[in-house]
């Protein structure tokens, strides 16, 4: 009983280390950086925790996430963090239901996590206020971004799952 605590207690605080690293490495000046696009690391750590966790746990941390998301830009606060807690949730009931957990579905539910975010908050921010021109972001900062997140999905994904595989064995589930 007292080892499965641990476990647990281990797990949660490493799932919060991973984010806080890749949050420190996507806020890091110039790091990462392709044609002035950064990638949103913490958003396909976020999806694949709620892949291989279920949809409480990826809520959990999806609104962690979410919060981290809201720190580093200029968003209204607390809306990543609600877009990205209802993404998570949605994810994880749809690999316990729908979906196998694989690296194809790990990068086709973080882009269409990024798809929802970004075009909420582009509607939000610009279209709804009729801003001229305002569809080149879009194209010139939506859908790289986009791109270059869903690169970094599979490592992500191959960590996060090798360290739950990891902890299943330590727990004797």
């Amino acid at each position: 009983m007292n080892n499965k605590i641990r476990v647990y207690a281990f797990k949660y605080f490493s799932y919060t280390a991973i984010l806080l690293c890749l949050f420190v490495l996507q806020s890091t000046p110039d790091f990462l950086s392709f044609g002035g696009v950064k990638p949103i690391l913490v958003i396909p750590a976020c999806v694949c925790i709620a892949m291989v966790d279920g949809e409480f746990i990826g809520g959990i941390f999806g609104a962690v996430a979410g919060v981290l998301c809201d720190l580093g830009s200029l968003a209204l606060f607390g809306f990543n963090s609600i877009v990205i807690l209802i993404c998570c949730i949605c994810i994880g009931l749809l690999v316990i239901y729908l979906m196998r957990l694989n690296v194809v579905n790990a990068v086709l539910l973080t882009v269409a996590t990024l798809t929802i975010r970004g075009l909420l908050d582009y509607f939000v921010t610009y279209a709804m206020w009729g801003y001229e021109n305002s569809s080149l972001i879009i194209f010139t900062g939506i859908i790289p971004c986009i791109l270059l997140t869903a690169v970094f999905t599979p490592p992500i994904f191959f960590l996060i799952k090798k360290f739950k595989l990891y902890l299943d064995i330590k727990l004797d589930v």
